[in-house]
């Protein structure tokens, strides 16, 4: 067998019954390989299905416009993919099955495969009999992540601290084998301090637990509170661990004497590398080494605040196309990613300007009845043409957790006085009296679109109402115009007030009688 590993063998390798028998089933309903959230979506976006869930997912493609637009563009990325020839995971890479994650190849592996590809045929033989055979780990570096998620929300460039533009920006930090350009931006703090994907990220969220997922929220449980509590956790010894967390704990040298691990909230799994200490919470890097002490959040981070995701405030920045235009061209011939060959028509994409900035905040509807403000950036900005003559165009904003992570967080008139945070797009907001009070104005960066109305990266109009249908999910939304209003509330004190620290932890203060005019 030439490359072992790929789904279409597992069960009689690495998903043997005396290895991992119980991975394969997991890692088929797992959205790594089915693309669920991404086929509904696009089905969705294409017209061709009510809601953006409940599509099925890349097994289900046929040969509808929206179908086709995924086999050429999309479908590339998903551990399905047959690997089909020797080699290390790189930039590149895509699929693989097992080997997507766990294969290795030291120098010495890479130099025989060099040798082995140079080698004739009367020479293979003496080449193979000393071969340094590639490795398998279960720790899994940040590369063998980087080929699928450096693309979409790039979340692989982002960590590092790599933003894309076009090459007229300057000179680029870094040009990817597709020819992308990269610049330096703020990069993730916890990458900047040793720690890994795999470090938060762990077997049962990365490879799924066997339900079916739709969203990466469906599958990826782990929160930042899950190490920096808000509340005492649930901490379970080694012997109260699952069996692979524990074979897991074994290999990185975790299981430690008396240590007790926490359980994430929202799914009944541990955060691996987290431990107790002294009362406290401790982390261990399994690259670095390293400990760390998980700190609680900031004071100012709960009360008003506590409603507001993490990553909606200290996200740096979040990579953001506001433009993109897709387009059937019959006379071009496409690569099919389903059927691994060509076929006759494709689709060409041009996008517009890319923006590496804070996103905009929006509302996601929670199961109990409240609501949490996340960050989102625009989906698609998108104009279709079918090629038959025909255009449709779709203005949708996706929830995003950028891992661009800093200790310190988004300023306060970075959401309060901010357009783009408001959804409203770029521009001058600025605050002008009208008789004894105060008027919020916008003046839009971009033009408006004819299809709707709106400036050309806008969500919502200002004190406007928009749904579900203007984002990717159906349970989340733009701010509502009374929550704009609150936002603004707090803008309009801070246009003469400075912020204050003991705004956050107890709460605006009483207004004058000359602020209570103004508002």
């Amino acid at each position: 067998m030439k490359t072992p590993g790929n789904f279409d063998d597992m069960a009689a390798t690495c998903g043997a019954a005396a290895c991992h028998p119980a991975v394969p089933l997991r890692l088929r309903n797992n959205i790594m390989d089915t693309m669920a959230g991404v086929v509904s979506v696009d089905r969705w976006a294409f017209g061709e299905q009510p809601t953006p869930t409940g599509g099925g997912g890349l097994s289900s493609l046929a040969d509808s416009a929206a179908d086709t637009h995924l086999r050429n563009l999309c479908a590339s990325c998903h551990l399905g993919r047959r690997k089909r020839e020797y080699g290390p995971v790189g930039e590149g890479s895509r699929g693989g099955g097992c080997n997507a994650c766990h294969l290795r190849y030291p120098q010495a592996a890479r130099d025989d495969l060099t040798r082995l590809e140079a080698a004739s045929p009367a020479q293979r033989g003496t080449v193979l009999a000393r071969f340094e055979h590639p490795q398998l780990r279960a720790k899994v570096p940040d590369e063998s992540c980087f080929g699928c998620h450096s693309r979409s929300g790039r979340i692989s460039l982002n960590v590092l601290g790599l933003r894309e533009a076009d090459a007229d920006a300057g000179a680029p930090v870094r040009t990817l084998e597709d020819g992308r350009h990269l610049f330096a931006a703020p990069g993730d703090v916890h990458h900047e301090r040793g720690l890994g994907c795999t470090d938060c990220h762990g077997s049962w969220e990365v490879m799924g637990d066997g339900r079916a997922a739709q969203h990466r929220e469906d599958q990826a449980f782990l929160e930042c509170t899950d190490c920096h509590r808000t509340s005492p956790p649930t901490l379970v010894p080694f012997s109260g661990l699952d069996q692979e967390s524990q074979r897991l704990a074994r290999a990185l040298g975790f299981d430690i004497g008396q240590r007790r691990t926490p359980l994430m909230r929202r799914a009944p799994y541990p955060v691996l590398g987290a431990h107790e200490v002294d009362g406290g919470l401790s982390f261990t890097g399994r690259f670095s080494g390293r400990e760390y002490p998980l700190r609680p959040p900031s004071p100012a981070c709960l009360g008003v605040h506590a409603r507001v995701g993490c990553p909606a405030c200290h996200d740096a920045w979040a990579p953001q196309c506001v433009s993109c235009h897709t387009r059937f061209d019959a006379n071009e011939v496409r690569y099919d990613w389903r059927d691994d060959a060509e076929a006759p028509g494709a689709w060409l994409e041009t996008g517009g300007p890319v923006f590496s900035e804070p996103g905009a905040l929006g509302a996601r509807e929670l199961s109990d009845g409240g609501v949490r403000f996340e960050a989102f950036i625009p989906g698609m900005i998108l104009t279709i043409d079918r090629g038959d003559g025909g255009l449709s165009f779709q203005r949708l904003y996706a929830p995003i957790a950028a891992h661009t992570t800093r200790r310190e967080a988004r300023s306060c008139t970075g959401c309060h006085a901010d357009s783009l945070a408001l959804g409203w797009g770029r521009g001058a907001l600025t605050f002008s009296p009208r008789g004894r009070s105060l008027e919020a104005r916008f003046t839009p960066r971009f033009p408006l679109r004819p299809e709707d109305g709106l400036p050309q990266d806008a969500w919502v109009a200002p004190f406007t109402r928009r749904g579900s249908e203007a984002t990717t999910r159906s349970n989340t939304r733009p701010l509502s115009p009374l929550e704009q209003r609150r936002v603004l509330a707090v803008g309009v004190c801070l246009s003469c007030h400075r912020p204050d620290t003991r705004w956050l932890l107890e709460g605006l203060p009483t207004p004058t009688a000359r602020c209570r005019a103004l508002r």
